[in-house]
């Protein structure tokens, strides 16, 4: 019998929303689905080692200096407060004993779930394969989405 299957699009790259593609993501794969995350646009910050501004245009630099570097550094999407409100989620989940968004994606990864990186997203942003975390299985195009999407019996977009 064939797998059921979830597929979810990481557009946003804010830890609320991480958080919840992450919960999802785990929760689907520990009722046995195979779950692939496809991230596209600001998603993409959450895939990244860091920052990085070698080899960008002017305007993909200062995209770069905007966004996040990587997933430590998210934003939330109501109530940043210039940093604050980031710490002071995550102290709310440890004094809750929520897992924080790097726990949550170590136990996605050892539940077999997979990030894929959204090519066209990438080279519109500046993003090389060398700038993103070892843990992304492969950078890919919307087409090979679409046709994931169309195998899978869930679709969430966050």
């Amino acid at each position: 019998m064939k797998k059921e299957k979830m597929t979810l699009i990481f557009f946003s790259g804010t830890m609320d929303k991480a958080l919840a593609m992450l919960m999802l993501a785990t929760t689907g794969a520990s009722m046995g689905m195979e779950v692939e995350v496809f991230f596209t646009f600001w998603g993409l910050s959450f895939l990244k080692k860091g920052k990085k501004y070698r080899r960008k245009g002017i305007l993909q630099k200062m995209m770069e200096f905007m966004m996040p570097g990587k997933k430590t550094k998210l934003p939330l999407t109501s109530m940043n407060m210039m940093g604050m409100g980031p710490a002071m989620m995550r102290k709310l989940m440890k004094k809750t004993k929520t897992p924080s968004v790097e726990e949550f994606f170590e136990m996605a990864k050892e539940m077999g779930v997979k990030f894929y990186a959204c090519s066209t997203s990438c080279g519109i942003m500046g993003v090389d394969e060398d700038s993103l975390i070892d843990d992304v299985e492969e950078t890919v195009g919307a087409a090979w989405y679409i046709k994931e999407a169309k195998e899978s019996e869930v679709n969430l977009f966050i």
